[in-house]
């Protein structure tokens, strides 16, 4: 926070308001006013502009007694109807009254919100800002919302009580010492120390305010959030044309500092992905996106170890020292790691998780993170239309997945015609000489045609059909996109190394006894996948920039004697949906599945791996920051469903390696084909063994989130202070004769 905004809070804290911010900021080269602090949501009410629009303003407004009733909730007698509105009333009157209930319940004793008002560069939008600024509201609402906040530090100096730490230090080799609790702090991005203590959260109590942290700038935009849509059916505001949009607002100063330390710098690829760097995104956008990132930093930090081994049996390929049956078993012991380091990698990341929920207080989360959706009706339930909808959603799965097949059979045929009579003009007029030498980018024209296709309409899909909570959704939206797209990604790899040796045959020579030729072909598509995922994410990135820059040079050239503002900049962007959380996942367990699937064919992808993620991680932290709205926070214990797929796609890898091995590598070529599947039955076996062992042999929790547990439930009494009340009852002794006298 900057010192204006620290001044700012003075003034807002001693009942001022809200400060003008004149100083100007640059975004991509432009310049604008920084007027997002103290702010919390931004709501865009639609003004009527053009004549068209004014003279629809004007007409009677349908049925508003039975909107109003839509828009508010009604909660604690708030938004009861006023006589005003009533059947002929003007569109422009009822918005009127609309925005004037809002503001009552708003900034009104139900609320104590700060507000104000400042109209969009061309005027055709009222911009609400709502923040949440004084102290004793803070409290109150933390309270009535039950929100959970961590213990502080003054209460466990005041108790004399150590706050537990990941490091315990024990003297020597006394089993029996007690230990000490030791902070081993890691850096914070502007260079700070970040203690790895771990403190107590409890639901707040506003009678015990002093045992709390003050209520963070994170938690006001979670209280905001849940009092608008407590009294306001923001959805309705929304379908119905009186707000154009709503989201939480970005704070330049923070997005700022976070920016010069590099986590969302692009220039800063390179920048190592520490454990440190969650906990700084956890402060500023919240447990959902804090737990992508932590997921995406540690897969990264553990892909660095096969990443350095690759380069050596890279070099040991391209030396000529060493024969291709040689490099063969090194590719074979590259691959055992894999199985080895994949399983290693999902239950450290579980243990790594799972502190993480405690660190954060996202433990024990359960039903109390659930979110009922307004489109949910019981009654649709288990109905024919309800099943209707799930069967044309599973429909439309099989046939992208029948697409992808047809698309790879198809190019494939090409291709073969095209070698069989390289003279000849194929689909198009074009030549064959050209269609055998460049069709194979076909396929992967079609992954990405796919990927983008998809998606928005598996979502759409989804968003329709009658899932109770958004977890239900989420859930329903990962399974249904994640299956197509492992087909799609997959297949055409799959397809090169298992059917294409049977079918068209390997190399130039269409071999179907030396398979080499397939796994030269495969390598490259692999290859081509990785630098084209890259070049998509980038132009996409710049594509959204440039449609938000191309609207801000707009307005400003209509009104070049105003400024535009940070918030204005803001509505321009789009909103960070769990659609884009859900793409962004996939892009890395995507990656992550090529490694484990065909390890033993490339050893060399774990560095494109590595390298692809160093990328990607700076891109999505940019895009999350600048190029889209600030994400909605929400509660989250970990990244859900995407753990169970990689931990899949680790015992799926075992098949494919063990395949690849056997049946397509030069070193057992000439092995007769029964011999050839006894091993491959033995390997995968062994594999399969080997990773449930690794696995089983991790807990859940390691040793350190269980002392903190362990810590905790010692000294809650001490921390709580909770004594025996001096009576218990009606406080009188039994009169009873001993038998013993």
């Amino acid at each position: 926070m900057g010192a204006d905004e620290k001044q700012g809070l003075l003034l807002l804290e001693a009942g001022g308001v809200a400060p003008t911010q004149t100083e100007t900021i640059s975004v991509c080269g432009s310049q604008f006013q920084k007027n997002g602090w103290p702010w919390h949501f931004a709501i865009l009410f639609k003004l009527p502009v053009t004549d068209a629009e004014k003279k629809a303003f004007g007409e009677p407004m349908k049925h508003p007694q039975k909107l109003w009733g839509k828009i508010f909730s009604g909660v604690n007698g708030t938004g009861a109807l006023p006589q005003s509105v009533k059947e002929g009333m003007t569109k422009m009157d009822f918005h009127h009254a609309v925005f004037n209930e809002i503001v009552t319940i708003l900034s009104g004793p139900r609320n104590g919100l700060q507000l104000d008002t400042k109209k969009s560069i061309d005027e055709d939008e009222l911009i609400l800002t709502v923040g949440l600024t004084d102290p004793e509201a803070k409290k109150q609402l933390a309270h009535m919302e039950d929100l959970s906040v961590r213990l502080s530090q003054t209460l466990y100096d005041e108790k004399k009580v150590d706050v537990p730490t990941s490091t315990k230090q024990y003297s020597g080799l006394d089993y029996n010492a007690e230990g000490k609790f030791v902070p081993s702090p890691g850096k914070e991005l502007n260079g700070d120390e970040i203690p790895n203590s771990h403190h107590a959260y409890l639901s707040y109590s506003a009678k015990k305010a002093h045992m709390f942290e003050e209520v963070s700038q994170l938690d006001c935009i979670r209280l905001v959030k849940r009092r608008l849509l407590k009294f306001l059916h923001m959805d309705e505001l929304v379908d119905h044309g009186i707000v154009n949009q709503w989201f939480p607002v970005h704070h330049w100063d923070e997005l700022d500092e976070l920016h010069n330390k590099g986590w969302n710098n692009p220039t800063r690829i390179l920048q190592w992905p520490s454990e440190a760097r969650s906990d700084s995104i956890n402060k500023y956008f919240g447990p959902e996106m804090a737990f992508f990132f932590h997921w995406y930093n540690h897969l990264t930090r553990w892909l660095a170890f096969p990443a350095i081994l690759s380069i050596f049996t890279y070099g040991a390929r391209i030396s000529g020292l060493v024969s291709r049956i040689q490099i063969n078993y090194v590719s074979m012991a590259f691959a055992a790691m894999l199985v080895i380091w994949s399983s290693m990698y999902v239950s450290q990341y579980r243990q790594a998780k799972n502190l993480k929920q405690n660190k954060w207080g996202m433990e024990n989360l359960g039903a109390s993170a659930l979110v009922v959706r307004k489109q949910f009706k019981d009654a649709y339930r288990d109905s024919f239309a309800d099943y209707a909808q799930h069967f044309f959603h599973w429909f439309m799965v099989v046939f992208f997945v029948f697409e992808t097949i047809m698309a790879v059979y198809y190019v494939t045929q090409m291709q073969v015609r095209a070698k069989q009579h390289p003279h000849e003009h194929g689909p198009f007029g074009i030549p064959n000489e050209y269609i055998a030498q460049y069709a194979k980018y076909l396929i992967t024209i079609n992954i990405k045609f796919v990927d983008k296709v998809w998606t928005p309409i598996s979502n759409w899909l989804t968003n329709k059909e009658n899932w109770r909570s958004m977890q239900e959704l989420q859930q329903s939206m990962i399974a249904k996109m994640f299956c197509v797209k492992m087909f799609v990604f997959y297949y055409p790899f799959v397809y090169i190394i298992v059917i294409q040796p049977y079918t068209k045959g390997c190399g130039p020579d269409n071999s179907r006894n030396d398979l080499t030729g397939c796994i030269d072909e495969l390598n490259e598509s692999l290859i081509l996948f990785f630098f084209s995922q890259i070049a998509i994410e980038i132009a996409l990135l710049i594509a959204y920039l440039g449609f938000a820059a191309w609207g801000v040079r707009s307005e400003r050239s209509k009104h070049p004697d105003k400024q535009y503002t940070y918030l204005e900049l803001q509505g321009k962007t789009m909103p960070y949906t769990e659609e884009d959380l859900i793409s962004d996942s996939l892009n890395a367990v995507v990656t992550y599945g090529y490694i484990i699937l065909f390890g033993v064919s490339l050893p060399f992808m774990c560095l494109l791996g590595f390298l692809t993620n160093l990328v990607m991680i700076r891109l999505v932290a940019y895009k999350v920051s600048y190029a889209y709205q600030r994400p909605m926070p929400k509660a989250m214990d970990g990244i859900g469903t995407w753990e169970g797929v990689m931990r899949i796609l680790g015992y799926v890898g075992v098949l494919t390696n063990a395949y690849i091995a056997m049946f397509t590598l030069r070193a057992f070529r000439d092995e007769d084909m029964v011999w050839k599947l006894i091993m491959f039955i033995v390997l995968q076996n062994v594999g399969m063994g080997l990773k449930m062992a690794i696995e089983g042999l991790f807990d859940e929790r390691n040793s350190a989130h269980k002392r903190i547990i362990e810590y905790h439930d010692d000294c809650k009494d001490v921390l709580l202070d909770e004594k025996d009340p001096p009576t218990i009852g009606d406080g009188k002794v039994a009169a009873l004769d001993s038998p013993f006298k």
